[in-house]
């Protein structure tokens, strides 16, 4: 009798999966801080992960414009200031986006400068009798709002000071408080 032995066969098959998804895990961060002085270099970076790779944006947000810093193909994008103003202070914010969706991610850049402009103006005038009231009406630009409690750059305010007198070892701003209105001419 003859005996017939029979050997395995074996079959492989390989399947190429091509895994595509809306971007994910989009950050944005700020070199060396999000708070810089005037001046100071400071890097905006946006990165995130999505298949396939798409677009990033980066667009600086501000209450009067919203302005297009970077736009690339690909997965990251950064933007450098090399002299941060006081016009850089705003919201950056960045966009991931590709055929299957989008996400966004934002952080807040501040610039300080040191106050700057002052303008100083004393009513009734500069000569007044002791005991009489004086308004005097201070304008700066500066980040942030000078000690004092100004509350925004570059406007007017006013502050009644009664007869200049003030309290032995009394700071100004803890007394005496700006009230916006009568300097804005």
């Amino acid at each position: 009798m003859d005996v017939v032995h029979q050997s395995r066969r074996e079959r492989k098959t390989v399947t190429v999966l091509e895994l595509h998804y809306a971007p994910r895990g989009t950050t944005i961060t700020v070199s060396p801080a999000s708070e810089v002085k005037e001046g100071e270099s400071v890097t905006v970076s946006c990165l995130s992960d999505g298949a396939p790779v798409g677009w990033m944006v980066l667009r600086r947000l501000s209450e009067d414009q919203d302005v297009k810093l970077q736009s690339h193909n690909g997965s990251s994008t950064s933007f450098t200031l090399s002299s941060a103003l006081l016009a850089d202070s705003a919201l950056y914010q960045c966009e991931a986006f590709n055929e299957h969706g989008s996400q966004k991610a934002s952080t807040h850049v501040t610039v300080k400068a040191p106050p700057r402009n002052t303008t100083v103006l004393v009513y009734p005038s500069t000569e007044v009798q002791e005991g009489q009231n004086v308004t005097v009406c201070c304008r700066s630009v500066s980040f942030p709002p000078p000690v004092g409690g100004f509350e925004k750059t570059g406007q007017w305010h006013r502050a009644l000071l009664p007869g200049w007198e003030l309290p032995a070892g009394e700071p100004y701003a803890q007394r005496y408080r700006p009230i916006p209105g009568e300097c804005d001419q």
